[in-house]
């Protein structure tokens, strides 16, 4: 349990490293290219994302998932506060990008983040099949240029724009659901593909 919570806080770290370095390109394209870094050092060193995990929650537990999100949490909040001390020209993107996360309904919200979860657990899901790095990368350059809604690095954006308050944490809540639905969505399909077969 307690390595289950550290895995978590790294893979709080490596999104919210992807946050950043994104923040920083001008160009978009090059930016989410890079974030997708942060989810190939996740999954080749067996870190515990939210994400990439909740689709297989009947093998992971319900436990182990609460860890695992307030691990990420953590990480991505330590770093969050962390670089705000640094002289990291972030601010007025990280504006951009949270204020139309704040502006938006519940609804399309949930609806970004059920698309997101679809990606997340292609991208883990192929990985383990394939051990194709390009299997990574790509579902999470989808959902960064389709403006799908990633929880975990939603936490270290809100954190890096200082917006904690009921309502943010009630969006966070709303992704969290929405990129578990998707990611059930996609492991039952294939269960039921399989069985099929």
């Amino acid at each position: 349990m307690y390595g289950v919570f550290i895995k978590a806080i790294l893979s709080g770290f490596m999104i919210a490293f992807g946050c950043i370095i994104y923040l920083m390109c001008p160009n978009k394209m090059v930016g989410a290219l890079l974030f997708s870094f942060g989810l190939l050092t996740i999954v080749c060193r067996e870190l515990y994302l939210f994400t990439g995990k909740i689709g297989y929650i009947r093998q992971v537990g319900i436990v182990n998932i609460l860890l695992t999100i307030l691990g990420n949490f953590v990480g991505t909040y330590i770093i969050g506060t962390t670089i705000q001390l640094t002289r990291l020209p972030i601010a007025e993107s990280v504006s951009s990008v949270v204020s139309t996360k704040l502006n938006d309904s519940i609804p399309s919200l949930f609806i970004l983040s059920i698309a997101c979860g679809v990606m997340m657990y292609l991208a883990v899901d192929s990985y383990k099949k394939s051990r194709s790095w390009l299997f990574v990368i790509l579902p999470v350059v989808i959902f960064i240029l389709s403006g799908f809604e990633h929880s975990i690095a939603n936490m270290c954006y809100f954190t890096l724009a200082n917006v904690w308050e009921p309502r943010t944490f009630l969006l966070i809540g709303v992704m969290i659901l929405g990129n578990a639905v998707g990611s059930w969505i996609m492991n039952l399909g294939t269960y039921f593909v399989k069985t099929d077969e």
